[in-house]
């Protein structure tokens, strides 16, 4: 007995053309992962950044009026006002009398990050007012 002729399945050029349209698509897709991924890097970085300048602003405004000495500096590394404890952060902090109020002292701390995923290193700067 004879098979038919036609019978049923994809030819071969059938299947190369939807494997190519497959590839394209996959192409056209790739840069957004790439995207997310920086993104996610971004976060990640101003995450770690944002927790180790709340610690140590958290640490400063723990300590008693008198023990803050006014020094320090945000943009250069300061003995006994710089931690680089962290691999992945340097935090900085600088302490200022203020003349008005009087009996006030402001607190500012700044976390930067040692990596750049994207762009410039990530950075936050927090600002407190202490009192006696």
């Amino acid at each position: 007995m004879r098979t038919p002729s036609n019978s049923s399945g994809f030819t071969l050029l059938e299947v190369i053309v939807a494997l190519f349209l497959m590839a394209l698509g996959v192409l056209a897709a790739a840069p957004m992962f790439m995207y997310a991924m920086q993104g996610n890097a971004v976060g990640g970085d101003l995450g770690t950044v944002g927790a180790e300048a709340v610690e140590r602003m958290e640490l400063l405004r723990s300590q008693g009026y008198t023990t803050l000495v006014a020094g320090g500096s945000l943009t250069a590394g300061v003995t006994d006002y710089t931690d680089t404890s962290d691999p992945d952060v340097i935090v900085r902090w600088v302490i200022t009398d203020n003349a008005t109020p009087i009996g006030t002292k402001t607190i500012q701390v700044r976390a930067i990050a040692r990596r750049q995923a994207v762009g410039l290193a990530k950075q936050v700067t927090l600002t407190s007012v202490r009192g006696r």
